[in-house]
């Protein structure tokens, strides 16, 4: 026959089970199935001119990730800053650095992007949330598609941000920009599905530098559950702790 002493020892150990199983992730635990990245660079994303993105050079002027980092301005081709003039502190134009845009790009029929950058991705947990940022030069407008169209003004689509059609001294002065402090920071919170992200970029002066980056890492929001079966566990913890020390 079991001894008071020894339910305690079982009831103790089933506590602690139940306190492993309910943290979650981001506290070591299991109950979350991890992070989905989202970021620029020559082996993510397409775009609408050759369909293929490329890592470009980087202009003074713009926004440079830390060392490490996996995202990295891109484009369709050769559209950075392939000659840097030091005497005046620009780049000069090269044969793929595209035209300005012609016409509005604000509004309920905006004019053709420059290029559309687009990654699709999918969502495999109940939700993810996290914070996207984007730069652009010269600007860009940002959609979020709940599937796999590429179109910004799909019916399908979410405006994240519109574009910034206010030029500053190298791209638009407010973000969507290309300096530091000038990207978007959209915070998203997706439950399981397939998304694209669309970005509209557009450039306004033309024969200058474009391109555009962005960067997001989601991960999976705590089910309530994980948090009640902790609750239970630390008040069944507790409990114990109580009657160990009025013996």
């Amino acid at each position: 026959m079991t001894s008071v002493a020894g339910l305690r020892t079982i009831w103790f150990g089933l506590l602690v089970s139940i306190l492993i199983a309910a943290i979650p992730a981001q506290f070591g635990g299991s109950a979350l199935a991890g992070t989905v990245d989202i970021y620029s660079g020559p082996e993510s994303g397409n775009n609408n001119i050759n369909g293929t993105n490329t890592g470009i050079l980087v202009s003074p002027a713009w926004y440079v990730p830390p060392n490490g980092s996996p995202y990295e301005w891109i484009s369709y081709g050769d559209t950075g800053c392939n000659t840097f003039v030091a005497l005046t502190g620009r780049c000069t134009a090269g044969p793929q650095n595209p035209a300005g845009v012609s016409g509005t790009i604000t509004g309920p029929t905006p004019a053709t992007p420059t290029a559309i950058f687009y990654e699709t991705f999918s969502i495999t947990d109940a939700s993810d949330f996290g914070d996207l940022y984007v730069w652009a030069d010269d600007t860009a407008r940002v959609c979020l598609d709940t599937g796999t169209n590429t179109n910004c003004n799909s019916t399908t689509g979410t405006m994240l941000i519109e574009a910034n059609p206010n030029l500053g001294t190298n791209c638009a002065d407010a973000p969507i920009g290309c300096k530091e402090g000038m990207d978007a920071v959209l915070p998203l919170n997706l439950t399981t599905g397939t998304y694209t992200l669309v970005i509209d970029a557009y450039q306004l002066v033309g024969g200058s530098p474009f391109g555009v980056m962005y960067d997001a890492t989601l991960t999976n929001t705590p089910e309530p559950a994980s948090y009640l079966l902790m609750g239970l566990g630390l008040a069944g913890l507790g409990t114990l702790v109580r009657r160990r020390k009025g013996n």
